[in-house]
């Protein structure tokens, strides 16, 4: 614990490392330029850049700008009700979740949205995309096979991912400007290949889509970062420092990328991103983007990812870095042999992120706002652990709200937005019936789980 933190001050023991299962002590809180910088180090992917070209290939300039703001709004909105969870308990998403969940349902909630969703998923997507961009560059070279270069870039981002926090914020500091500076460059090329903006605002796709299509996929790029915002506003000095980090990310710099990356692409006609900065001249920062982008935004993905197995799997947290990595480098080998460039894996997997996360953060948003505020729980309080605090095993109401928002939001709903759709339900199925249940004197939660010194 350290000579500068007394006992009766923080009363845990940080056994599994980076604070993962214990409320992050006071000397460890950073201040809000460092915890925006690590959103932004997030944000700073190719991921993002590809969902713009996506969305410059479906929609024209204006409507791929609304598109990008709407979804982006949404996110914003998300992220901006669950970062103030991680201040003011200090704690990180999965440990959280035991509270509108049960201790069971955390570990199984978190392991679904970070540890297989970013953990596993996410990073062995951006280690393919990560592949893909060194093929397009170096088609001819065996090293840069897609498969092969997403093993060899996998590996290299396990060893940051190692390091933790600090490591995180320090690449994010490299990474961040040459990133925003990669979009400003993809849109003047869009503007000079159009031959100004009045010709590029002329531009219509071949076969253009819904606005909703365009939003849904939006909204699914990002909804896990929206839901697991605490696992780095939990190091917020303020709790209103993490969310504001979020939602300036998310409104200024998200909407500057994805447009961005709309104008390059609706100019040159590529049919991807990497491809439209080769046309436009800008080999290099295609290289540079693709090392800095998918290395810290990985490092993200495997840092959230051990911190939810870590709920259940009681060990080292680079222990299970290093397991969840290898993983991820598996699948996106397999990947990379199989699809090589083709984009279809990756539009699957936002479609499948978009209908079964985003019921996750509705519940958590409705039992940490409202059903708190309905058992008179003062808000500095809500969440806040204690040694030797009780809580349920299994919190059933929890349970049937996420499994009922997402099915008919995700698939029984034909109409509207699926991401948006399944959060909404799921909020409101968990307030009426844990509000309803409760005043009924119907136990809403099941068993009982000391929390220890440990968190555990």
């Amino acid at each position: 614990m350290g000579d500068t933190v007394k006992k009766e001050e923080w009363p845990w023991q940080d056994a599994y490392g980076d604070y993962s299962m214990v409320p992050v002590p006071k000397h460890e809180k950073r201040s809000f330029t460092s915890i925006f910088y690590v959103y932004m180090g997030v944000l700073a992917c190719i991921a993002v850049l590809w969902g713009g070209g996506t969305i410059g290939l479906q929609f024209g300039l204006k409507d791929a700008i609304l598109v990008a703001v709407i979804g982006s709004a949404i996110l914003a909105v998300i992220g901006g009700l669950t970062a103030p969870m991680g201040g003011i308990a200090g704690t990180s998403t999965y440990v959280n979740m035991r509270f509108p969940f049960g201790a069971v349902g955390s570990q199984v909630f978190g392991t679904i949205v970070a540890g297989i969703a970013c953990g596993i998923g996410w990073f062995a997507v951006q280690a393919w995309l990560f592949g893909i961009i060194v093929h397009t560059l170096f088609p001819n070279a065996a090293w840069a096979n897609v498969g092969v270069a997403a093993t060899w870039g996998g590996l290299l981002m396990i060893v940051t991912a190692i390091i933790g926090f600090r490591g995180l914020a320090w690449l994010s500091y490299l990474a961040v400007p040459f990133f925003m500076l990669i979009a400003g460059v993809g849109a003047m090329i869009g503007i000079a290949n159009a031959g100004g903006f009045a010709g590029l605002m002329s531009i219509m796709p071949k076969q253009p889509a819904p606005l909703s299509v365009g939003i849904t996929q939006v909204v699914g790029m990002y909804i896990a970062g929206g839901i697991i915002t605490s696992d780095i506003s939990r190091y917020a000095r303020r709790a209103i420092g993490g969310a504001l980090g979020w939602i300036i990310q998310i409104i200024v710099f998200q909407v500057y990328m994805l447009t961005g990356s709309a104008m390059l692409m609706l100019a040159t006609g590529a049919s991807d991103v990497a491809g439209a900065l080769l046309i436009g001249g800008a080999g290099i920062g295609a290289f540079l983007m693709a090392i800095l982008g998918q290395w810290t935004t990985n490092d993200n993905n495997l840092y959230n990812g051990a911190l939810s197995f870590n709920t259940w799997i009681h060990t080292k947290k680079w222990h299970i870095t290093l397991g969840e990595g290898l993983i991820g480098v598996g699948i996106a080998a397999w990947v990379g042999f199989a699809a090589g460039a083709s984009m279809d894996p990756f539009m699957k997997f936002l479609t499948l992120l978009g209908k079964i996360l985003p019921a996750i953060g509705g519940v958590l948003i409705a039992d940490f706002y409202i059903f708190r505020w309905y058992k008179k729980i003062p808000f500095k309080k809500r969440y806040k652990p204690q040694p030797g605090m009780k809580i349920a095993i299994v919190n059933w109401v929890g349970w049937l709200s996420v499994g009922l928002g997402t099915w008919i939001g995700g698939w029984v709903m034909k109409w509207g937005i699926a991401a948006l759709n399944g959060l909404i339900l799921a909020f409101v199925i968990y307030v009426v019936l844990a509000i309803v249940f409760d005043a009924a004197g119907v136990k809403i939660a099941v068993g009982e789980h000391t929390i220890n010194e440990k968190g555990v």
